[in-house]
């Protein structure tokens, strides 16, 4: 072979490879609408159970995220209609895909999301109105702070008052504070410094929150970040929501989102956050969970996390064992709370309906069968003093 031919050869090698690895990676990051088969790790568990939903019911609403329902097999949305009471739109209402330019709204894919809803009887939770990410540059384009206000409040009428009545409660403000805090930040609101506060001072939270009322006086308001239930990051948000019910701001609650991994979960944290939040007269949501079981955890906005797009090796029942029981942990302490806490809502599905593809965080396995998680997270309740023997 001439050292032409052997450079053709090396050439179209690697033109293969790289199509055989972009066509991994979009069958990664979008399923395709038949489930794949289900893995062993639910086979000790009890398909046929309790229903989560059902369990719950005199307790607090289980929900989960998704842009149903395209893009969703039959069998996934039998599974939603089955075990949720409410959805989250994971990404379709999103200030970028709801409202791309001023003079523009796509409002396809959160149409066909409520009529969904409507026609199952399931309730949604609208995410989200202002946030520093997945939002047009447009907004803060050429406008002192009273354009950019008005801007907001179009964008926030519009979209609430489009869904009134339909769309039960809203996160208003998305992550806020900023993930780098420390002794000396958590006696401030250490807001993040986004486009938001650089246009319209602090101050724009609290007009979120009078807009959103406005377009909708029988919608529940919330703030929702990731962090905020330990830390300096939990001591700026008690900072923050005491300003805002000081100036008279509509709000009805906080949502933690629960972006966790096994063996780092903050219960003691978690357990006090909970109360310090209803001392405000606040209620308390836990609005994206998801234990991963490897992995980095948070709820950071454009970061990598392993595993996310080609997956890794399947879960160990040591590592299935793990994640069930910090879930049970986890909903001991929500049941504990069940006057304080709404709403505990999964991010995502499945382990193959999720933003950590391959780390097998949620109840669902990618088969879409339960996992141990599912079976002692209803043990939590029915059964909450199995294993101790």
């Amino acid at each position: 072979m001439t050292p032409r031919d052997k450079r053709r050869l090396s050439l179209l090698l690697t033109s293969i490879g790289a199509s055989l690895l972009a066509a991994a990676t979009a069958m990664a990051a979008e399923p395709t609408s038949t489930p794949a088969a289900a893995p062993n790790s639910a086979s000790a568990v009890d398909q046929h159970g309790p229903i989560i939903k059902d369990v719950y019911k005199k307790h607090f609403v289980i929900g989960m995220a998704g842009d149903l329902p395209g893009r969703y097999s039959d069998e996934e949305l039998q599974l939603v209609k089955e075990h949720f009471n409410v959805v989250t739109p994971e990404n379709c209402m999103k200030p970028a895909l709801t409202h791309p330019t001023e003079d523009v709204w796509r409002f396809e894919r959160p149409d066909a999301l409520v009529q969904w809803c409507a026609d199952n009887g399931l309730a949604i939770h609208g995410h989200t109105l202002v946030w520093h990410a997945q939002t047009g540059d447009w907004f803060f384009r050429q406008g002192d702070k009273a354009e950019v206000t008005r801007r907001m409040k179009d964008h926030i009428s519009t979209l609430v008052g489009r869904y009134k009545g339909k769309i039960r409660s809203w996160d208003v403000v998305n992550e806020a504070i900023s993930n780098r805090g420390n002794t000396q930040t958590a006696r401030t609101e250490n807001l993040r410094n986004s486009s938001w506060l650089q246009a319209m001072g602090p101050e724009f939270l609290t007009l979120a929150f009078k807009f959103a009322h406005e377009a909708d006086p029988d919608a529940k308001l919330y703030y929702n970040d990731y962090g905020i239930e330990a830390g300096p990051k939990h001591a700026s948000s008690m900072v923050l929501l005491r300003r805002l019910i000081k100036e008279g701001a509509p709000i009805h609650g906080v949502g933690i989102q629960g972006h966790w991994s096994t063996g780092r979960i903050p219960y003691a944290a978690l357990d006090e956050a909970i109360s310090d939040y209803a001392s405000l007269g606040l209620k308390v949501s836990i609005t994206e969970l998801d234990v991963t079981i490897r992995g980095a955890s948070g709820g950071q906005f454009g970061r990598g996390f392993p595993g996310r797009r080609f997956g890794g090796p399947p879960p160990t029942p040591q590592d299935l064992k793990a994640q069930a029981d910090d879930y049970a942990r986890l909903f001991s302490i929500f049941i504990k709370h069940r006057d304080v806490v709404e709403r505990v809502t999964f991010w995502g599905l499945s382990d193959r309906r999720t933003w950590r593809f391959g780390q097998h965080p949620l109840i669902f396995d990618s088969g879409n069968q339960r996992k141990p998680a599912y079976a002692a997270i209803i043990d939590a309740l029915l059964h909450p003093n199995r294993g101790e023997d």
